[in-house]
C-alpha cells in the first residue's frame, strides 16, 4: 500500500502519531535524522495523548 503523502516530515508525524495512539514506547522512535526524530516525536505525544483520553474511564452524566 502507498502512503499518501510525499513529505517526509508529514510521514515522520504520522507514523509517531500512529505509535503513540497504539501505546507504543517514546523511545522506539525509528528515525536517525535530528528534524524527522523532532517530527516523529511531536506525532507521537499528540498520539500518546489521544491514547490516555481513550483509557480514561467515563463517568456517567446526571440527567
Amino acid at each position: 500500500m502507498q502512503e499518501l503523502s510525499s513529505d517526509p516530515f508529514e510521514k515522520a508525524y504520522n507514523r509517531g502519531c500512529m505509535w503513540g495512539m497504539a501505546g507504543g514506547a517514546l523511545d522506539q522512535c525509528p528515525y536517525l535524522n535530528e528534524a524527522l526524530a523532532e517530527w516523529w516525536h511531536q506525532g507521537w505525544e499528540a498520539g500518546a495523548a489521544a491514547w490516555h483520553d481513550r483509557q480514561e474511564p467515563v463517568e456517567p452524566r446526571g440527567v
